[in-house]
């Protein structure tokens, strides 16, 4: 049977030229452009080996190695981080969550690179491997503005993780694709159970009707930046706050901050 990669980067040209190498050893290749994509397509189909950038819109690649990882136990198939930016500035395997790591740098020589670890792995049957492995081209610069990028993003998911209020980021297509560990608490579920799930299947019946209504309302109205409606998790009571995300003047999805209230302030605003 012929086997599965799944190729996972932002950068076309990048898929391609894995994609080709990967042909050419018989591999029928599977591309996705972000991390959200990637995680659909894993739930529809089975794989021998991923790729994926570590900077990637949406889900980035550590949260998508951390879903796979939950969400697989730990994964029966090899991890391979990709970036041009080199792991020191990115923190450790264990960290990031992947098997392997390779550095991108030029095309002729990633080539060569890329083959001799296909060769590697090939030949035996897999096991996380006791040493992850890190592989880089020689002349392998990172681009100062690349690591700036990689460090800005580190501190923003840093100030989402750490906020006291739940907070979900939801896609234009309504699912989930970040919500931070005291939005995961209030709805009692873990991140591999909620990324890429649409964000109406953690309300009841009775919200669901005000959760649609609001990200509609949010989304046609350019004026109206947050809406708001009561809604209980476990017994506790909630203020759910929905704010659209836009960029250039275009709304490219949706944040809702989800708080406990207490019995004095139940007089929030309600569809």
């Amino acid at each position: 049977m012929q086997k599965k990669a799944l190729v996972v980067d932002s950068d076309y040209f990048f898929v391609e030229f894995l994609s080709e190498l990967l042909e050419k050893r018989d591999y029928q290749v599977i591309k996705a452009y972000d991390g959200k994509e990637a995680i659909a397509k894993l739930e529809d189909l089975t794989v021998d080996i991923l790729f994926a950038d570590l900077v990637l819109p949406k889900v980035d690649g550590k949260q998508l190695f951390r879903f796979i990882r939950k969400k697989y136990n730990g994964s029966d198939f090899p991890m391979v981080a990709l970036s041009g930016i080199m792991i020191e500035n990115l923190g450790s395997l264990d960290e990031i969550g992947a098997h392997y790591f390779i550095a991108k740098g030029p095309t002729d020589k990633l080539r060569i690179k890329l083959n001799e670890f296909m060769a590697e792995i090939e030949i035996r049957p897999f096991h996380p491997p006791v040493d992850k492995k890190v592989l880089a081209t020689n002349n392998v610069f990172p681009r100062r503005d690349a690591v700036e990028l990689v460090k800005s993003l580190q501190f923003h998911q840093a100030v989402i993780e750490c906020a006291a209020v739940g907070i979900i980021i939801v896609d234009t297509d309504t699912r989930i694709i970040n919500a931070n560990p005291a939005a995961l608490e209030i709805v009692g579920r873990s991140s591999a159970d909620v990324i890429n799930c649409p964000v109406s299947e953690f309300f009841d019946n009775k919200s669901r009707a005000k959760l649609v209504e609001g990200l509609e309302l949010v989304m046609q109205h350019k004026n109206l930046e947050k809406i708001s409606f009561l809604t209980t998790f476990h017994s506790q009571v909630m203020n759910n706050i929905i704010s659209p995300i836009r960029l250039a003047d275009s709304a490219i999805g949706w944040v809702i901050v989800v708080e406990p209230v207490s019995q004095d302030n139940r007089e929030t605003k309600i569809l």
